[in-house]
């Protein structure tokens, strides 16, 4: 399902504790590319009544979340041990809101990774209607990179 590379830790969840659990049925990788210099993926997902706000658009809560997953999955398929292992933490995540994804609306997520180097990540999402290309948001995800010093 996802590139491999990735750390099993990374999606093991338990039910009672993660509240994203209602994303992953509607969230699908499309594609993954690890092509320099910009390693990307591709990420379908369909907007249900439980990700909108009052007016039946994905909530915007809901949209930086997404964001948050999809970007940092784009690191994986550059992670190996000992560089970006557990696929760091978020320091920053700047979201632009363009234009509503009523409900029903599927929606692609197309993330890559801008700049890694051992300490720091910039990565960008874009987020699209699939039906006709319009753009709903952008981000620009900053991450840090928490793998442990190595054992000399």
């Amino acid at each position: 399902m996802f590139p491999p590379g990735i750390p099993s830790i990374y999606f093991i969840n338990h039910p009672s504790q993660e509240w994203t659990n209602s994303f992953f049925p509607n969230l699908k990788l499309v594609s993954a590319s690890d092509e320099q210099p910009h390693p990307k993926v591709l990420f379908s997902f369909t907007v249900e009544p439980q990700h909108c706000n009052r007016l039946n658009n994905l909530h915007g809560g809901c949209t930086a979340t997404l964001f948050d997953f999809c970007t940092s999955t784009a690191t994986a398929l550059v992670s190996k041990p000992g560089f970006w292992q557990y696929l760091g933490v978020s320091r920053t995540l700047n979201t632009t809101y363009l234009r509503p994804a009523p409900v029903g609306t599927e929606v692609l997520i197309e993330c890559d990774i801008l700049q890694i180097g051992a300490k720091m990540a910039t990565l960008r999402g874009v987020m699209k209607r699939k039906d006709n290309g319009a753009v709903v948001a952008v981000c620009e995800h900053g991450k840090v990179n928490i793998d442990p010093a190595p054992k000399l």
